[in-house]
């Protein structure tokens, strides 16, 4: 009895550690759950930065793996695989001292995810993935995006803030969507912090918008031209992501996940 019992507890340990990561099967990308090891770049473990994680509660597995495979079938097969490693769901991730929502490396994805009490519902965690992946394809394919338009797309008097570290530290970081800041061209008050949370914020929106966003690109001209912008970018890095293609997410989609409230942190690659 005791042989049968310590095998069993072996096979049960054995089995808890391979489903710390699972393989998307369409792309071959590893979606992992622990934060065992180094799971960040070097340079990030630095005192300056001071990278921290935990792993995800075991109870959150499943949820998880299903809405990151959702979101991954709304990219080409080879988009993904020419841009993207491992996507790491994690119960907290901690920067500068800051507990973050998302971010991201090269070619890895880090998200938060803390429980649907907490605030981590499925559309917040599938908007979020799009907008960490966005910083990725962002900095890949640098000379796709119209940065001069865009920025013309701003009130004249605008200036970016320094960066979302800053934007948490001085508590300006809601993501709800703001009605004086759509006017100016903005989707929230933290894409305001720097061009890339800016650019973050339409990608999230492009792939699984808000209830709000179509009422916001059609009462604001500003939002609704760097919507154009985005879909054109993204039209480069593959063909079949069309406006037809964003139109219909935007037009058909019931964001019936969608919490409604202020989202948490998440911030891009400027550590």
């Amino acid at each position: 009895m005791k042989y049968i019992i310590l095998f069993t507890a072996l096979v049960y340990s054995i089995t808890a550690i391979a489903n710390d990561t699972i393989v998307d099967e369409r792309t071959g990308i590893k979606i992992i759950f622990s934060a065992e090891g180094k799971i960040f770049p070097e340079n990030w473990y630095e005192e300056k930065i001071n990278a921290q994680a935990t792993s995800l509660d075991t109870t959150e597995y499943s949820r998880s793996e299903k809405i990151i495979k959702a979101a991954l079938q709304k990219y080409p097969v080879e988009l993904l695989k020419k841009n993207l490693r491992k996507i790491y769901i994690l119960k907290d991730v901690t920067f500068y001292g800051q507990p973050f929502g998302g971010t991201n490396s090269t070619s890895n994805v880090y998200l938060s995810n803390n429980g649907i009490n907490e605030g981590y519902t499925d559309f917040y965690l599938e908007q979020l993935f799009h907008k960490e992946f966005s910083s990725i394809l962002l900095r890949n394919y640098k000379k796709n995006f119209k940065e001069e338009e865009w920025v013309k797309c701003n009130s004249t008097d605008f200036k970016y803030g320094n960066g979302g570290v800053q934007a948490l530290k001085d508590n300006k970081d809601s993501e709800n969507l703001d009605t004086e800041l759509n006017k100016a061209g903005f989707i929230n008050q933290y894409a305001t912090s720097s061009i890339e949370n800016d650019f973050n914020a339409f990608a999230g929106n492009l792939f699984l918008p808000k209830n709000e966003f179509i009422q916001a690109i059609t009462d604001h001209n500003r939002l609704k031209k760097k919507r154009k912008i985005m879909m054109e970018f993204y039209s480069k890095l593959d063909n079949s992501l069309t406006e037809k293609y964003f139109d219909d997410i935007l037009y058909k989609t019931t964001t019936t996940l969608e919490d409604g409230g202020d989202s948490k942190n998440s911030k891009g690659n400027d550590q």
